[in-house]
This record gives C-alpha cells, structure tokens and sequence, in this order.
C-alpha cells in the first residue's frame, strides 16, 4: 500500500465537476478521500441510470486499469471530492513486481460488477417509488446524519432535478412522490435538507 501510494497523485473536484465522461479513455483509477461521487450509466436513449455512490475508501475507474477500454460510466462530484489519481502505467509497473494487486484488484472488479447488476436488477422491477426510496437510502448512507429520535437527515441540498435524474424519471414526478411521502410522513424537509423518517418503510418499497 506504501509503494502504491507513492505513485498517486492528488485530484480535486468541486460539486457539480464531471470526473469523467462515459467514453472517456481510460487512463488510471481513483481512490476518494473525501466527498461523494456519483457514477451513472447512459443509454444510447440517453436514459441515464444511477450506479452508485462512492464515498472516502472507494476506488473509481479500476475496470480500466484491467482491460484499458474506455470508461463505461460517468463520475460526477455529488460533494467535493479529495482524490487519490494512479496512472496505469505506474499501477502496471508496480504489478509486475507484486502481482497480488491483481487479484486484489480483480476482487474489486469482480464486486462492482455484482453491485451494477443488482441496480440494473432493481431498476427493471421497480415503479418509481421504490427506485427513489433506493436513491434516498443511498444518500442517507453516504451524506445522512442520524438525529437523536432515530432520524436521518441528508446534510446536502438535493434538487428534484438531481433525484430525477438519479431515478430515470421527470421532475413532476418525483415532486408528485415526494408530496406523498410527506402526506404518510415517510420522508420530510428540514431547512431544505431531506429528512429519513420511515428508514423501514422506504427499505419495503427498494425491495423488488
């Protein structure tokens, strides 16, 4: 870890930056140290879908460091990310010496792939509902803070834009949603911030 370590780089993104573009040529991976990233999929609709989440520990653009094709998502700075940057070049020099970092890099692989499977799964069987509760447990976990009753607030401004985006709907739509969720007081606002009352009950509706 020392050695691999002394191959990165540091890379800062502000909130709102594209880390790169699904496409993009693969150049290295990333490792995030601080802030959270979201990696989306688009299709050739241009339908976009939410993978994931990543937040401080996670790596980012491993795939590319295996195969060296082009970048199969895009990485967008939900927050702003403090990042650890390893060139290919380097992480494949430093292999042929210790060639262990590629079975473990392949676990890491092996892993993602099972988590995109499972969203994509997800996605295909859910109504709206259940595909934004699973947006907003995955912000709780990255961005929430538990409060003293039990609750979970989401400490970052999410738009409505943003979490259509995030599930593959409209805006009206999930505004229309959300109006629900506030009615059977499942999900509220607190100074502009989200706010988790029925953890449970928004884990029943991600369920396929």
């Amino acid at each position: 870890l020392d050695g691999l370590a002394r191959l990165c780089r540091r890379a800062d993104v502000k909130a709102g930056d594209v880390l790169f573009r699904q496409g993009d040529r693969s150049d290295g991976c990333y490792i995030v140290l601080d802030g959270v990233l979201s990696i989306y999929a688009q299709s050739p609709e241009g339908d976009e879908t939410l993978l994931a989440l990543l937040r401080a520990g996670d790596v980012i653009g491993e795939m590319g460091l295996i195969d060296g094709m082009p970048r199969s998502a895009t990485a967008t700075a939900l927050k702003s990310c403090a990042l650890a940057f390893l060139g290919t070049g380097n992480f494949n020099r430093f292999a042929e010496d210790y060639p262990a970092v590629y079975r473990q890099m392949l676990g890491i692989v092996s892993t993602r792939l099972r988590v995109t499977n499972d969203v994509f799964s997800a996605y295909l069987q859910l109504p709206l509902g259940g595909r934004l509760a699973h947006v907003m447990l995955q912000l709780a976990g990255c961005l929430g803070d538990p409060l003293a009753d039990g609750r979970i607030i989401i400490r970052q401004k999410i738009t409505q834009g943003e979490l259509a985006r995030m599930t593959g709907s409209s805006r009206e739509n999930v505004n229309r949603m959300l109006n629900a969720w506030r009615d059977e007081k499942i999900v509220s606002r607190i100074s502009s911030y989200y706010c988790l009352e029925q953890q449970e009950r928004l884990r029943e509706l991600a369920t396929p």
